[in-house]
């Protein structure tokens, strides 16, 4: 029913501006001040997570598949995701390093994502800078703020809340993923039918996952296995909603829209298998 969903993609915004506020809510910045004092490390994460990942998974799409160059940009120039904390900890690496590494990605990210897609984009797709920083610092920073407002003065009924976060958060997702999708529905009924450029987009998807938990890996090699594991989950599992965001107001070309929406896929299915390996080899 791609006209009743189709609706959904006009409050995509609203819809991700609630996800950030719940996230939001449950972040203690009180724990933040040990792990930021590790500030080599958390650094280099953030540089490579903002600045070079973009770089080199760029001009290495635009070599190797083209069509999607866009999406894939766009996905690697994300932030950690929200959930980055909580997939450390269900595969046993360090959560309050995860936090501090999804804060400070995520609070630069507003300025980082518009620059390099200009930087690096900026010649063949026509790029709204200042209208890229207004919505991303509007569906970050605002919710950012005005969680921490409500955690002042009122932190007992977010206690008592809390439990359905989770739950609202994935039935918004689950909203904002329909209305993108039903923008596309003909082209993607004519590519199920025909098989093609869906079935590249997914495999191209998985060979960047891939590659990305390699990279996050090998990236503080001197680490124990434990902040190692931590890298990987916030270089790897971006902030895929933010990026469905930016495709949906920004790129709604086919050809970028949907692998951004694809990337749920590979970033999901991922994770169990990585962290299976990780923890045989701690």
């Amino acid at each position: 029913m791609p006209e009743i969903f189709r609706e959904f993609s006009k409050y995509s915004t609203v819809f991700l501006g609630i996800i950030f506020f719940l996230s939001s809510l449950k972040i203690d910045i009180s724990s933040l001040k040990m792990e930021i004092k590790d500030w080599k490390i958390v650094l280099l994460v953030c540089f490579f997570v903002l600045f070079a990942t973009p770089v080199l998974v760029y001009f290495v799409t635009l070599k190797l598949y083209a069509p999607v160059t866009i999406a894939f940009l766009l996905l690697a120039s994300m932030p950690a995701g929200m959930t980055s904390p909580l997939l450390s900890e269900f595969i046993r690496g360090r959560q309050s390093l995860a936090l501090v590494l999804t804060m400070v990605t995520s609070l630069l990210a507003p300025f980082t994502v518009p620059f390099m897609i200009k930087l690096l984009a900026g010649h063949s797709v026509t790029v709204d800078f200042w209208a890229m920083v207004k919505l991303l610092s509007l569906v970050i920073y605002l919710p950012f703020a005005l969680a921490q407002v409500v955690k002042f003065f009122n932190r007992q009924i977010i206690d008592r809340t809390s439990v359905y976060f989770k739950s609202v958060s994935m039935i918004l997702l689950g909203f904002l993923i329909a209305g993108v999708i039903a923008k596309q529905s003909d082209f993607i009924i004519d590519g199920i039918r025909r098989g093609g450029d869906l079935v590249y987009y997914l495999l191209a998807l998985v060979i960047l996952f891939i590659t990305l938990h390699v990279l996050g890996y090998f990236l503080a090699f001197w680490r124990n296995v434990e902040d190692r594991i931590t890298i990987t989950i916030c270089v790897t599992y971006m902030n895929f909603t933010l990026a469905i965001e930016l495709a949906n107001k920004f790129f709604p070309e086919a050809n970028v829209l949907l692998p951004v929406v694809f990337s749920v896929l590979p970033w999901a299915l991922l994770l169990t298998p990585f962290g299976m390996l990780v923890n045989k080899r701690k």
